[in-house]
């Protein structure tokens, strides 16, 4: 009995560290040259260490098994913390407010695509590693049109939904955004500050 109530008691802990940390915005398809990409990561509790986590983005054009379902890019998060808010955002050098860590303007592919955050290292994630849904934390497939969705990779990982980031016909204009209740919807970016306009 003792035995049993100890392992719930570890599978608990378990979901409950996992739901700590998820993906609360990106950005991926910005005016012109793609200058203001941005990731947004956000806590359950603020100043919340992320040292072991990283971020990794995945070409997911193609709809047969595993076919471009390959890693294109990977961000290490080990040093970084969320802040006050509980949000920690990762985007390129011009991005206002600055980001907490940056990578090159251009970096995140517009879609179909899927970013994902692991416990793991970038060192994990080499250029063209197949997704995986082993130490996945959180991710989110997004694509720039209603048609089109990286479908192969959304089963490999268990993602059910796939965002349009166009679905209000503003791409550029607009981010994907996680709302209160794990859903997403679209609407004008609000990176380094709370979706829903408090803190």
């Amino acid at each position: 009995m003792l035995q049993r109530l100890l392992y719930t008691i570890f599978l608990l802990s378990g979901f409950v560290s996992n739901a700590q940390l998820v993906i609360n915005e990106v950005d991926a398809d910005t005016p012109n040259s793609d200058l203001l990409e941005f990731v947004e990561l956000k806590s359950v509790s603020p100043n919340f260490p992320l040292d072991g986590y990283v971020l990794v983005f995945f070409n997911g054009g193609s709809s047969a098994p595993y076919a471009n379902s390959v890693s294109y890019f990977a961000m290490d998060l080990d040093g970084y913390t969320t802040d006050i808010n509980g949000i920690a955002n990762f985007g390129t050098p011009t991005l206002s407010p600055s980001p907490a860590g940056t990578f090159p303007n251009s970096t995140i592919q517009n879609g179909p695509d899927v970013v994902a955050l692991y416990q793991a290292n970038a060192s994990d994630f080499p250029l063209n590693t197949f997704a995986t849904a082993t130490n996945l934390i959180d991710a989110i497939a997004y694509s720039n049109s209603g048609t089109t969705q990286p479908s192969a990779m959304m089963s490999t990982l268990g993602i059910i939904t796939c965002t349009n980031e166009n679905a209000t016909s503003s791409v550029t204009t607009h981010s994907i955004q996680r709302k209160n209740d794990g859903s997403y919807e679209v609407k004008t970016p609000t990176p380094g500050m709370p979706n829903d306009g408090s803190g």
